[in-house]
C-alpha cells in the first residue's frame, strides 16, 4: 500500500461540483460579456438590471430550490 495516497486526503466531491460550477459561470459570463458587446453602455446596463430583477423575483427556474435552501 503506497502511504503517500493513503494519508494524503482528497477534496470532498462538493468541493470539485463548486469549482466546475464557478468554472462555468465564469466562462457563462465571459460568453455573455462578449456577446453584449455590440450594445451600447445603457442597453448592457438595462439587459443586468432586468436579469437581477427577474432573479430577485420567485418566478425563475430553481427559486422553489432557492427559498428552501437553509441559509448558512
Amino acid at each position: 500500500m503506497d502511504t503517500a495516497t493513503s494519508t494524503t486526503a482528497s477534496p470532498p466531491p462538493e468541493a470539485f461540483d463548486d469549482r466546475l460550477r464557478e468554472e462555468a459561470a465564469s466562462a457563462g459570463r465571459a460568453a455573455l460579456d462578449t456577446a453584449l458587446q455590440r450594445f451600447t453602455a445603457e442597453q448592457r446596463d438595462a439587459f443586468w438590471n432586468a436579469i437581477g430583477l427577474y432573479y430577485s423575483t420567485r418566478r425563475h427556474p430553481g427559486a422553489n430550490e432557492a427559498a428552501a435552501a437553509p441559509a448558512l
